[in-house]
């Protein structure tokens, strides 16, 4: 089964419109569709091509009155194209019904979520309250990555929630919700709170993610950690985890986590300078339910690189200057001349972080559906000068390097 993820999908719909119209993609589209058999237009398909093609997205941005303009907000849809080897081609597409889908329908306005674009009436106090003391299992809107975590038994849908949707192959016929935090033991007195879009995939077969967690204990609810799994299935497609190891921070430090690497023997885990914070204690609902209130690029805080042994849990930080990347493209290890290991990651960072004001504008701006159908916004307020950066991390002597790759 061939992947693709929110940001993929939209970036080829970028090349291919070039500077068309994309009205379709940044539009409501909740029909289902099974087995659609489509019509070539031109060229041939060869015949070892046989597999589907799973992409998600947003499916639905407005109901009941209520609307959003932002893709991540989007209620999710999931696509299949599968490619018999005959030429044949068939479209599978379903809504997915998750909670905040269900409660869509059930109420005819869209559900209360936290949001990362503008939502059109905004959300009531109540509503807000809503929000902030949900359950993590009612928070599943999983429409930014799809993983396989269960060698093809299932298609995994995730989000930056740790609640995950899982659908049958083939079909896309809704499975079952799987909650992070009922596969992976996270303690009694401790809650789950994010997970990483991304699962970082191993040599082995097997795959990581982490779920920040936060103490229920009144006098250490303070105390978060960054607690990093590893899943694996069973022969009959049984979710099985084991802890490798935590990243401890604080209440006052969460940073965005969005996607990390895995190399042969450690999780490699950036912790760039985009922090969630609520501007004010008064205006906490407001901020927690509208990402971009409480999102800031801190530049008073170093960047961390965190490197997490995967057979012992040791854990090795290395404090960097503040650094601006959400993505990961490439994560390996090896030895120096010197015998020493080193872990080294590709990432592209924002190039001179100094440069524009980071605060200016919300990093999910650029994904506002009129942001996206204007092609000058990025390049006159996002800071889209981005350099292709190694970073060395000396597991011995806890040093490090930042390499410039070449442009050309």
């Amino acid at each position: 089964m061939v992947q693709v993820h929110l940001g993929a999908l939209i970036l080829i719909s970028l090349i291919t419109l070039g500077s068309g119209d994309m009205t379709a993609l940044l539009s409501s589209e909740p029909n289902d569709y099974s087995d659609l058999v489509l019509t070539k237009t031109e060229g041939a398909l060869p015949s070892w091509l046989k597999g589907t093609l799973c992409r998600i997205g947003p499916g639905l941005f407005e109901h009941g009155g209520r609307s959003v303009n932002n893709v991540v907000d989007g209620l999710a849809k999931i696509h299949g194209w599968n490619f018999d080897g005959d030429g044949t081609v068939k479209y599978t597409a379903k809504m997915i019904p998750s909670h905040l889908y269900n409660k869509t329908m059930k109420d005819n306005i869209l559900a209360p979520n936290a949001y990362a674009g503008d939502v059109v009436p905004d959300l009531t106090m109540q509503e807000e309250l809503e929000v902030m003391m949900a359950k993590p299992e009612q928070k599943d809107n999983a429409n930014i990555a799809i993983w396989d975590l269960d060698n093809g038994k299932s298609v995994t849908v995730t989000g930056e929630s740790p609640m995950m949707q899982q659908m049958l192959p083939h079909s896309l016929k809704y499975k079952c919700p799987l909650l992070s935090g009922a596969v992976a033991t996270i303690g009694s007195t401790r809650t789950a709170m994010f997970s990483a879009a991304h699962y970082a995939k191993h040599v082995s077969g097997t795959s990581f993610n982490h779920i920040l967690t936060m103490s229920m204990l009144p006098w250490k609810m303070s105390e978060l950690s960054y607690d990093f799994f590893e899943y694996s299935s069973t022969s009959s497609g049984e979710i099985k985890t084991r802890k490798i190891g935590s990243i401890p921070t604080s209440m006052s430090d969460i940073r965005m986590l969005h996607m990390f690497g895995a190399t042969e023997n450690f999780i490699v885990v950036p912790l760039w300078n985009l922090q969630f914070s609520p501007e004010s204690f008064m205006n906490i609902m407001f901020d927690m339910t509208h990402l971009c209130h409480s999102m800031r690029f801190t530049y008073d805080n170093p960047f961390y690189f965190h490197v997490i042994s995967i057979a012992t849990g040791e854990l090795h930080t290395f404090e960097l200057p503040p650094a601006r990347g959400v993505h990961v493209m490439n994560s390996f290890e090896r030895t120096n001349f010197k015998g020493e290991t080193e872990v080294v990651m590709d990432a592209p960072t924002t190039s001179d972080v100094h440069a524009l004001d980071l605060n200016k504008h919300c990093l999910f701006d650029v994904l506002k559906v009129p942001n996206m159908k204007d092609p000058e916004f990025m390049y006159k307020n996002m800071p889209w000068d981005t350099t292709l950066r190694r970073y060395i991390l000396n597991i011995n002597t806890n040093q490090y390097t930042i390499e410039d790759l070449p442009r050309n």
